[in-house]
Formats: C-alpha cells, structure tokens, sequence
C-alpha cells in the first residue's frame, strides 16, 4: 500500500497443483478481477502456482515489491499440501498459531455437518501471529489478513462459493474505502460481422486511452469492451456512453446486446416479447441450440420442441423431409434444410422452425461437401429459406465447427425477428 494507506494496485494468486495439471479451471482469479475493476483498483497480474512451498513463498515476495493489494485463493485445507498461510507466515516472518476463534469455528461448522473433526482439522485454526482472520460461514477455512512491508495480503479458500462470500462481506468493504475510484466496462456483443470488419469501422476508439475500447472476437461472435476509470461509478459509466452510442450508431445492424447476454438470450427475449414460438430440428448440430435455449429459466414460453434428426431415416420420419429430395441433394443442402425447419414448424405448431444440417468431422466429407459445410434452414408463415456456411477454416475441430453453426443459426433468427433485411 502507499504511505497514504491507499489501494491502487492488486494482483491474485491461485495455488493448486491441479490447475496446473489443467484438472481444475480457475474461476476464482476471473470473478475477482472484476470485482477489483469495479472497486476501482488496478490488477497486475495473475500467478498460478503448484502446492510447493518455496514457489509460493516466492510468488508471495516477488508480489510485495509491486502491489498493494495480494488476493490468494486455495491451500486453506487441513491436508499436507495446503500451505498457503504457513508460506504467508514465513514471507511476513511470523510464526504460527493457533487462534481459539478459528478452533471453535472449525468445530462449529463440523457440528452442523453432523462429523466431528480429526485433528488434522484443526490445521485450519493456524495462522501467523497478527492475523485478522476472515470469516467463512460457509466452510471450515477461514481466511487472513495481514501487511508485509506495506502490502495487504487476504487469503482465500479454492471453493468459489466460500471465497465470493468472504470477499464481497470482509474485504470488499475495506477496498472499497482505501481505492480512488472506480473502473466500470460496458461490453458491447456483435455477431454476423468479422473482427477486422468491425475494427475498421471503430478504429479512432480502439487508439483512444480514455474510455479504452478493446475487441475480443470468437466462434461468429466479437466483443467490444468499453472500460473507463474514474472518481465514481457514475462519471465513469458517463465516460462510457457517448462512446458506446457512437459505436452503435455505426454497428447497430450487428448488435445482438451488452454485458451478459447471449445469442439464444437475446433471441429468447425476442421470442417473448412478440408473443411468439420455436422448434429446432439439429443434425450436425447433435441438440446444442436446444440445451443453449433451454438454459434460460422460463424458456417455455416460446421454446415448443427440438428434435435431433440425425439420420436421414429421422429427418424423413419425424420432420417429413421428401425422400426425392435427400436422394437428389444430399443431407447437407440447402433444400433439406429448407425442409427439415418448414418440417418442425409444421409438426410443433411454432411460429418459427430453425434447422442445422452439415459435415462437423472431423471425419467424413467428400470432395463436394468437405467438413465445416453447413446449412441453416429458417422458417415461418412466409415460406422456407436457407443459408450456406463455409466454416472449412475449422475443419479440425469439430466442437468449434458445431459452436459457430449454433451462433449464426441463432443470428439469422434474431435478424429475423428484428425485421433486418439480408435473409
């Protein structure tokens, strides 16, 4: 920290051998990184690091020369491996003890689970002489805080639920008191244009320092994120929007929608508010569209069925494609999905059908239909139409190929139901 006591600066440090063994994704660094940029503090960097003593200390010490602020997640366990505090005790040169609070949690929190605790338990009740403990209603571990040579450092458990509950109801408020403002971002989501297409035409943004803008592009999809930093919340967001109204202006045509949203979220809410329904018929595709829409609660409002007609068999049987016309174009064609969506529709009731039929591979193209080809079939009371996707660039992978499927059959819909030309 500064002289003054301030909080500019952070950085995080995970601590787990098996995320470095890719067993376990660290989820706990990402969720914190933003609630650090809401808070209006600075983040350096992200270090992972094994269950090794030496690495940890080091990591620990090498993080006191540059931040004010160390957030650490994982290590906090009764077992052998979990170390994180006792490194923290020797990077502050403290020794360890036992604090009777932290005793009398652990036993606690074993009486409500109905166990008693083994001594090896009683591990977590030791931490460097000074510490101010974090509480932890909802686990055995309870967390630390102690200064090093000016540096706040706050340990965490790994089980995010726990360490999310610690930080938002210890730490955050005593960040909150010490940073100088705030870093809010807006994120704007686009999709049907590529990202050089879209950095073109907000390039004087992509330069600028103040908002910055920044593009994140991915399976069909860009992202622009707008970050500004100022005194509060409220100025930074007022940075923000004239911006993002510029932007907008140029690109509305492919805005699908901000922050959390999501293709099959914004088509949902389409759905919805035109009081109108869907069914899917996927081959390639396998039931993606239909588990990515039916991940949102109330989904039924406008979602009637999918099917997975993945045989030529099914598409004949359950959405009444014409034999004549598989024989003469193929599965993968424009025609069956014309076929297979008018097919859905009609045997749903919907409003709308939507289709997929393509070569995901790896394995299994021809010459004339090579793997990443693709067809998306829509229709509606207007008739059948259908679109052709070259996806050939991501032959070697099939779950990219059935993602980027999945978002531009979901695109076509949502230009669809925003009355947009060009399908």
């Amino acid at each position: 920290m500064r002289d003054d006591g301030h909080i500019n600066s952070a950085e995080i440090i995970a601590i787990g051998t098996e995320m470095l063994l890719g067993d376990l994704v660290d989820t706990n660094s990402a969720w914190l990184s933003q609630r650090l940029a809401m808070l209006g503090v600075s983040l350096y960097r992200h270090t992972t690091v094994g269950d090794n003593r030496a690495r940890i200390v080091a990591a620990m010490r090498e993080a006191t020369s540059r931040s004010d602020l160390v957030l650490t997640t994982g290590g906090l366990g009764p077992t052998s491996d979990d170390i994180t505090n006792e490194c923290l005790g020797e990077v502050a040169g403290r020794k360890m003890v036992e604090y009777p609070e932290a005793r009398k949690h652990v036993d606690e929190m074993f009486r409500r689970f109905g166990r008693k605790p083994t001594p090896s338990n009683y591990k977590q009740a030791l931490f460097p002489e000074g510490t101010e403990l974090i509480p932890n209603p909802r686990g055995t571990a309870m967390g630390a805080m102690l200064e090093v040579e000016g540096t706040l450092f706050a340990t965490f458990p790994g089980v995010p639920v726990e360490m999310r509950g610690m930080f938002e109801e210890t730490v955050e408020p005593l960040v909150r008191e010490r940073s100088d403002g705030s870093i809010i971002s807006r994120t704007l989501w686009f999709s049907g244009i590529g990202e050089s297409a879209l950095a073109e035409q907000v390039q004087e943004f992509l330069d600028a320092s103040d908002p910055t803008v920044a593009p994140l592009a991915g399976q069909g999809k860009v992202r622009l994120r707008i970050t500004a930093r100022a005194a509060t919340p409220e100025e930074a967001a007022g940075k923000i929007e004239p911006v993002a109204d510029e932007i907008l202006s140029r690109l509305g045509d492919y805005f699908f929608g901000e922050d959390n949203e999501t293709l099959e979220s914004a088509v949902g809410r389409l759905l919805r508010e035109k009081g109108v329904t869907l069914a899917l018929a996927e081959s390639c595709t396998g039931g993606l569209l239909a588990k990515r829409l039916t991940d949102a609660p109330g989904s039924s409002a406008y979602f009637v069925e999918g099917l997975i007609t993945y045989s030529n068999e099914a598409k004949e049987r359950l959405v009444n494609v014409p034999h004549e016309t598989l024989v003469e174009h193929g599965t993968v064609s424009g025609p069956v999905a014309e076929a297979m969506a008018e097919g859905v529709r009609k045997a749903a009731g919907s409003d709308y059908g939507l289709s997929v039929t393509g070569v995901a591979g790896p394995d299994g193209g021809t010459e004339d239909k090579p793997v990443g080809l693709v067809f998306v079939g829509l229709a509606d009371a207007e008739g059948a139409r259908a679109e052709r996707l070259d996806l050939t660039a991501w032959a070697k992978s099939r779950e990219a190929i059935r993602e980027r499927s999945a978002n531009r059959a979901f695109d076509i819909l949502r230009q669809r139901l925003e009355g947009k030309e060009g399908f």
